[in-house]
């Protein structure tokens, strides 16, 4: 998601604002806890190209929005595509802040959860974030971010749990940011166990982990953590920041990936001049970094001041290098927008971009490309706070909110589910 609208203004050359009407029966506004998220996205279809999303892949999306508040759109949510897949699918992202509505939604569903499950063990960490300050959750965790896998094989009943990426609280501005700060693996690993449902983490990967945090170099931090608890394969993903694009092989090689690091500096070096940064995303387990590989690629400024020009040139060579394919970057070139919508006697405005994108590696297996998209919904022609920002945002940018108490931190940026 990046460059961001400015309130009651369309991107260039999109023409007149359209009026599109939400599904009956939302309650309250926008942002407030009644009604269903699901009946608010509805009303969006016009804004996702099939190339991207196409009928079923929609009601799929649907069907998980229903699931879920309209207090989503308390801050950014966003949606994950996958460019060198033919299945037009979405996965879909969500923020969730300490004590906020949604957070609360998650504790009152895990309240009536199977005891022991993913949603009953997220429910235990938000609840715990929100009522226990010496907690490492509310003491070094600003937000989570939660991403639902729809894409894929047809979806199981019930819904898998979604992956959950905690980001970091900034204690203070300094070389080493995220995580590192805090100094404790030992905790975020136990951290991630138990909002997860894990139970408890595998001690050996202990090791591995601080290795990682070991191997950074001086402006290098860890801006996500993640668990991926609908996965088979238990492993934490380290997001990393802060690494300039000429250090990143140097990294895989004190990483010990055992990824094809010449094809990691390939994808850098071909496309060096048409982002500004790159985050390094990796899996970590008890034998070390696994063999998957993202590569992230931003641009500067934020999304939500971004238009369709930022985006092309780097669309257009990942299309090139056989990453994306022809009709997904159609679709993106046409993604980045903004339109009114108008339900329950109000109009909101829903503005989406590109966050970023990402090039995925693993040996034996073709490189492909992802983009992650974001959205913000609010009542027309409201200010936007924008995201709290490091030096380099940090992964799945953190959410855009409407002026917010100060109390209700936002995460710092990931730039990004």
């Amino acid at each position: 998601m990046r460059r961001g609208f400015a309130a009651g203004r369309q991107p260039r050359g999109q023409g007149r604002p359209r009026f599109l009407t939400m599904n009956a029966g939302v309650e309250g506004t926008a942002g407030g806890a009644g009604g269903a998220f699901g009946s608010l996205l509805a009303g969006c279809r016009p804004l996702f190209p099939p190339t991207l999303v196409d009928a079923a892949g929609w009601r799929r999306l649907l069907d998980q929005a229903k699931r879920l508040p309209s207090s989503v759109t308390d801050a950014q949510f966003g949606f994950e595509f996958h460019l060198a897949e033919p299945s037009a699918e979405a996965d879909l992202c969500v923020v969730v802040l300490p004590g906020s509505d949604l957070s609360r939604h998650y504790v009152r569903a895990g309240a009536q959860a199977e005891p022991g499950s993913a949603a009953a063990a997220l429910a235990a960490g938000f609840r715990e974030q929100a009522e226990n300050p010496a907690s490492y959750l509310a003491g070094s965790v600003s937000g989570a971010i939660l991403e639902y896998d729809l894409a894929g094989p047809a979806p199981r009943r019930p819904p898998r749990p979604p992956g959950i990426f905690l980001v970091p609280r900034t204690v203070e501005r300094g070389p080493r940011q995220g995580f590192a700060e805090h100094r404790d693996p030992a905790r975020l690993l136990a951290a991630l166990a138990a909002v997860s449902g894990w139970g408890g983490y595998d001690a050996e990967a202990l090791g591995p982990v601080e290795r990682v945090f070991a191997a950074l170099p001086a402006t290098g931090y860890v801006c996500q953590a993640g668990a991926l608890p609908a996965r088979s394969r238990r492993a934490i993903r380290l997001v990393v920041a802060g690494v300039a694009k000429d250090e990143i092989p140097a990294l895989l090689e004190r990483l010990e990936w055992p990824g094809p690091i010449a094809a990691a500096a390939d994808v850098v070096a071909s496309l060096d001049a048409l982002f500004a940064y790159a985050f390094v995303s990796l899996d970590v387990t008890a034998r070390g970094p696994g063999p998957r590989l993202g590569l992230e690629l931003f641009h500067r400024p934020q999304w939500l001041k971004a238009d369709r020009a930022t985006w092309l040139p780097l669309v257009a060579r990942i299309e090139e290098r056989g990453w994306c394919l022809p009709a997904k970057a159609d679709g993106l070139r046409r993604f980045p927008r903004s339109e009114r919508l108008f339900g329950g006697g109000e109009v909101y405005e829903a503005r989406q971009g590109i966050n970023h994108l990402k090039v995925v590696l693993e040996r034996g297996t073709p490189t492909a490309a992802k983009a992650y998209a974001g959205m913000v919904m609010v009542p027309y022609g409201s200010k936007l706070s924008p995201p709290a920002t490091r030096e380099a945002p940090a992964t799945r940018e953190a959410p855009a909110t409407r002026e917010a108490p100060a109390a209700r931190e936002a995460p710092a940026t990931r730039e990004e589910t």
